[in-house]
C-alpha cells in the first residue's frame, strides 16, 4: 500500500506537466512538420494523456487502496481538472480544434489556474494527512509498548514469587529457583529494551 506522500508525489509528477503540455500544443499549432516538432507534439500528447489518466482513474484508485479520500471540495477540484483536460484529449484526435481562440482561452485561463490550484491543495492535504497518520501510528506503538511493559512487570513479580516459593521447598526447589531467576533476568532485559524504544519514539 502506498503512503499518502507517495501518492502525492506520483500524482504531482503525472498532473503537473500537463499545464506546460497544453501550452506547448498551442505553440506547436501551425508549426512546420519537422522531426523536432513531431517529437515535441508527441511529448505534449503523452503528458496530457498521463495527467488525464491520473485524474480520472489512477489517483482515485490509489486513494481507495490506501483507505483515504479527498474532502468534498478537493474532490470537486479533481473532477473539474479531469473535465478541463478532456477537451485536450479530443483535440489530440483532431489537431484542427487547437487552432480556435476558445481552445487557447481554455488552456490559458481555465485549465492552467485550475490545475495549479488543485495541485497546491492536493499536496497540502496529502502531506498533512501523512503527518496525522504517522502521529497516530506512533501513539499506537507507545500504547503497545506500555502494555508490554505492564506484562513484563507482572512476569518479574511472578518470577520473584516463584523464587520465594522455591526457597521454602528447600533442596527440591533449587532447580525451579534457577528457572525463576532466569525468567526475572530476561524480563528485566526486555523492560530495558522497551524503555529504549519508547524513548526513541518520544524523542
Amino acid at each position: 500500500m502506498l503512503s499518502l506522500t507517495d501518492i502525492q508525489s506520483r500524482a504531482f509528477m503525472a498532473i503537473g506537466p500537463s499545464r506546460i503540455a497544453a501550452l506547448s500544443l498551442l505553440v506547436l499549432t501551425g508549426k512546420e512538420d519537422s522531426a523536432d516538432a513531431r517529437t515535441a507534439r508527441q511529448l505534449s500528447i503523452d503528458r496530457v494523456t498521463a495527467a488525464h489518466d491520473m485524474l480520472g482513474t489512477k489517483l482515485p484508485e490509489m486513494l481507495k487502496a490506501s483507505d483515504h479520500s479527498f474532502p468534498p471540495k478537493l474532490e470537486e477540484k479533481r473532477q473539474a481538472c479531469f473535465d478541463a483536460l478532456t477537451p485536450l484529449i479530443g483535440a489530440l484526435e483532431d489537431p484542427a480544434k487547437t487552432q480556435s481562440n476558445s481552445f487557447s482561452d481554455h488552456c490559458l485561463y481555465h485549465l492552467e489556474p485550475l490545475v495549479s490550484s488543485f495541485l497546491k491543495e492536493m499536496t497540502e492535504h496529502l502531506l498533512q494527512g501523512q503527518k496525522q497518520l504517522e502521529a497516530l501510528r506512533q501513539e499506537d506503538m507507545l500504547k503497545a509498548i506500555a502494555n508490554a511493559e505492564v506484562v513484563g512487570k507482572n512476569i518479574q513479580l511472578i518470577a520473584f514469587n516463584a523464587s520465594i516459593e522455591a526457597a521454602r521447598i528447600g533442596d527440591l526447589g533449587k532447580g525451579f529457583t534457577v528457572i525463576a531467576s532466569e525468567i526475572r533476568d530476561l524480563s528485566g532485559k526486555t523492560q530495558k529494551f522497551l524503555d529504549n524504544i519508547a524513548g526513541l519514539l518520544r524523542a
